[in-house]
């Protein structure tokens, strides 16, 4: 039997998982996503037909990667799915798209009008600001935005999707942000797609950590053995830290833009989000006699954890 010719890969990936562990954490990830699926009527017979394409995908990402051919065969050893699933899917142009959805038009007003000079309040809110006029107006804030859609459409859509009110005042029409949702209510599909480009933005910058890239920003903070009172004084405070931090991002990013909009070759793009979890846990066991007591344990270490941002380590790879 002759030796084959194709030459391996190059290289390989620079920090290797293990097998187990990397099936415990993404199992973990999966619960939650799964309850998403069930809540939506999508059992497990529908989930697989999906995410053997996902796998695909991936796996055909992988090998370019690595600079190895995406021959059936290959595709099929690195990815478990059978070699006639693999020709079918490869001759299925529908199954290679995934779709990369552009800001909307209305979040990208929504943006303008949280930073630009004139459009929100003492209190730094979007203020109401009226339809028609040179700036501060509405028809000005859209134009600053796109060219390609007329306001009065972006106004219709806000309006229908419940992010603006219409006010007359002294024979003004005015337009009102709905200060208490900047995104999307009451549009499912809206907010789902949202969702997806978060998470997986989200998994994209921990899972490139892992892999040993340049770390990039996926830290967080921790504490447990808290009450009620603190939960939901700590999730007030991580609401008035990202409205400051996404203020001050939304600012910079705008003038990146307007610097960018003449270079070529600006295509790239960029997500930064925060997020605030909290729930109520079982209450520990009694301790035996003479056993420290485990709420003392887990105070300390509450105390020790919110004190110091998690940081990049054999722990925590991000």
């Amino acid at each position: 039997m002759g030796r084959s010719t194709t030459p391996l890969p190059s290289s390989s990936p620079a920090r290797p998982q293990p097998a187990q562990e990397t099936l415990e954490a993404w199992v973990r990830v999966q619960e939650p996503l799964c309850r998403l699926l069930l809540d939506a009527g999508i059992d497990y017979k529908q989930a697989v037909l999906v995410l053997r394409q996902v796998f695909l995908r991936q796996a055909r990402e992988l090998m370019a990667s690595r600079g190895t051919t995406d021959t059936d065969s290959a595709l099929s050893v690195i990815s478990g799915v059978h070699r006639k699933e693999v020709h079918a899917w490869r001759n299925d142009p529908a199954a290679h798209a995934r779709a990369q959805a552009p800001m909307s038009t209305s979040s990208q007003v929504l943006a303008r009008w949280a930073v630009s000079a004139g459009y929100h309040d003492r209190a730094r809110r979007p203020k109401a600001i009226p339809r028609l006029g040179p700036a501060p107006s509405f028809e000005a804030l859209v134009r600053a935005c796109t060219s390609d859609v007329h306001p009065f459409t972006v106004l219709q859509d806000m309006v229908r999707i419940g992010l603006v009110e219409l006010a007359q005042r002294k024979g003004v029409e005015y337009v009102v942000p709905r200060n208490d949702v900047f995104v999307p209510s009451g549009e499912p599909a809206q907010l789902l797609e949202l969702f997806g480009m978060n998470l997986s933005d989200h998994a994209s910058t921990a899972v490139r950590n892992l892999g040993g890239e340049a770390p990039r920003l996926e830290q967080s903070v921790f504490a447990d053995g808290l009450s009620e009172a603190s939960l939901q004084r700590l999730g007030e405070l991580s609401r008035e830290l990202w409205a400051r931090a996404r203020e001050a991002m939304i600012a910079e990013a705008i003038r990146c833009l307007e610097s960018d909009a003449a270079q070529p070759g600006a295509t790239g793009r960029m997500r930064f989000g925060a997020y605030y979890w909290s729930e109520e846990q079982e209450p520990p066991a009694a301790p035996a006699a003479g056993a420290e007591a485990p709420r003392a344990r887990r105070a300390t270490s509450a105390k020790r954890r919110a004190a110091t941002p998690r940081t990049p380590s054999s722990e925590d790879p991000s």
